[in-house]
């Protein structure tokens, strides 16, 4: 419905002034479920569809509306396009500029803690979209006025609503700070949780800690005892040679003194040939010891 209100203003240095507006009131819009195409993919009216759905009124189209999410308050290229075909449309109004678009687009802030529903009725005017005021009437309020923020429901003077929220608040709600007892629980469950998680953090911690600790350990010790065997196989090598040589030098005197045992046997035998007498077995043992003693005596004597 659409109402032209004139507003007279009579002063002493202007004289008489009059100033028209035209009021258009949208009660009513007609649902389109989307099962045919109103119109094309090159923005062109399906007029066939739109007379289906005008067929079953008899009130005068006053404009479209489009529902967008999370893009910006503008008119899109194909949303210009389809206004003004829908301008050249018959069962469209007689003026161009009283024919309106209502565009409804939503976004939030960057937090995602504010969510915010932009809405508005524009119209075409020298080939651009300019926004036209808009007043929203509460039509649950017999009052016909403004939009109220806060609902009749609400500021009604029945004690039914309080009394339900006195029945349940003991059982639902704490007494102190007025929180519901199903959130402390689980802001309880959840602050119990955190502190587990930090004493277990800090025990695995102080568990790495000491396994660090006792690996490095491991690592000196192991160090330590691959000197050790080194230094004993070492030792035991030098204690091996030298042992090696004490056996070597044991032998060679050995042979030493059985060679001159041998030598003193001969040399006494000859001896005693020589001087014609033949010395019985037990003189020349006799003789043998004798003579092995000095050499002993003179070998340790150069040893010496």
């Amino acid at each position: 419905m659409r109402v032209n209100q004139t507003e007279n203003r009579i002063s002493d240095s202007q004289g008489h002034l009059s100033n028209t507006n035209t009021l258009t009131y949208v009660s009513s819009y007609i649902p389109w479920s989307g099962a045919d195409s109103l119109y094309h993919r090159n923005g062109l009216v399906s007029m066939k569809t739109m007379n289906t759905l005008l067929q079953q009124t008899n009130q005068i189209l006053l404009g479209w509306y489009s529902y967008r999410h999370n893009s910006k308050f503008k008119p899109s290229l194909k949303e210009y396009n389809l206004h003004t075909n829908l301008l050249k449309a018959v069962s469209c109004v007689v003026c161009p500029n009283d024919f309106l678009f209502l565009l409804c687009t939503t976004s939030c802030s960057e937090n995602n803690s504010t969510h915010i529903l932009n809405h508005g009725f524009m119209q075409l005017l020298d080939r651009q979209m300019t926004e036209v005021p808009m007043t929203v009437v509460n039509l649950g309020d017999t009052t016909r006025k403004e939009y109220h923020q806060i609902g009749n429901a609400t500021v009604t003077a029945s004690l039914r609503i309080k009394h339900i929220l006195d029945n349940h608040r003991e059982n639902h709600l704490s007494s102190p700070s007025g929180q519901m007892k199903e959130v402390q629980k689980v802001l309880l469950l959840a602050a119990t949780l955190n502190n587990g998680m930090k004493r277990m953090a800090s025990e695995v911690v102080e568990s790495e800690t000491l396994l660090k600790q006792l690996t490095d350990d491991v690592c000196v010790l192991k160090q330590l005892i691959t000197q050790s065997e080194l230094q004993e196989l070492f030792a035991l090598s030098s204690a091996s040679q030298n042992e090696t040589q004490d056996i070597l030098l044991e032998r060679k005197e050995k042979d030493l003194e059985e060679n001159q045992q041998l030598e003193l046997f001969i040399n006494t035998f000859s001896a005693s040939k020589h001087n014609g007498s033949i010395l019985s077995a037990s003189d020349l043992l006799v003789a043998i010891d004798e003579k092995k003693k000095e050499t002993q005596t003179l070998w340790q004597m150069n040893k010496n």
